[in-house]
């Protein structure tokens, strides 16, 4: 299928993505999968710390007067595993604000915190996170495409923009799950279905060419 590009459009958006993960077993799937593989690199963006004297851990502590536990405040530190979650939850927040804001909320703080923190705590953090890293895509493609979709991963087709919506649809699937935007939901399938019947229409198009 042929990919919008990345756009601030939502529907485009996801309608391009959906497209490829429309079973809920998938969806399921990288719900829980595609956060992990954006934790596994933060983990590694985490060893690159940004070139700024700002100790926002000791500042935390002063503002909080030292509510925070010292593993969390300590693992505050400014590097480039904040930096790209936070133009992630900005794309998301311009897509649809409530999902952009809540995904920087409960998702993209958490993971940059417990990233850095687990990269400070744990020796050999980077291989840790290697294995999961590989563990992810394993079931994202393996078992959601392969297995239950039957079709190839989205990336194929426009890697950089699966990479960047990856975490929006799977959060977005969250939020539809416990009725957010109703409307949307629905106009969402309706354009998805659309989609997977106008590619099978040409693959079965394209066979028929080939045999004849």
């Amino acid at each position: 299928m042929e990919s919008p590009g990345l756009n601030f459009n939502l529907m485009d958006q996801l309608t391009f993505y959906g497209s490829y993960h429309s079973r809920p077993w998938n969806q399921a799937i990288h719900f829980v999968f595609v956060p992990l593989i954006h934790w596994t690199i933060t983990v590694w963006l985490a060893y690159a710390p940004l070139p700024t004297t700002y100790d926002l851990p000791s500042h935390l502590d002063t503002l909080l007067a030292g509510a925070l536990p010292e593993w969390l405040s300590s693992a505050a530190v400014i590097n480039w595993g904040l930096l790209v979650l936070v133009l992630y939850a900005l794309y998301y927040t311009a897509l649809e604000p409530v999902a952009g804001a809540s995904w920087g909320a409960l998702l993209g703080i958490p993971m940059w915190l417990t990233a850095t923190a687990f990269y400070q705590h744990v020796p050999h953090a980077w291989a840790w996170a290697l294995g999961l890293h590989i563990l992810s895509w394993f079931a994202q493609v393996e078992v959601g495409h392969i297995l239950i979709e039957h079709r190839k991963p989205a990336l194929l087709d426009s890697f950089f923009q699966s990479l960047v919506l990856a975490g929006l649809f799977a959060w977005m699937e969250g939020l539809f799950a416990v009725g957010y935007r109703p409307e949307l939901h629905a106009e969402l399938k309706r354009r998805v279905e659309e989609n997977i019947a106008r590619n099978k229409a040409d693959h079965e198009a394209q066979a028929t060419l080939l045999t004849g």
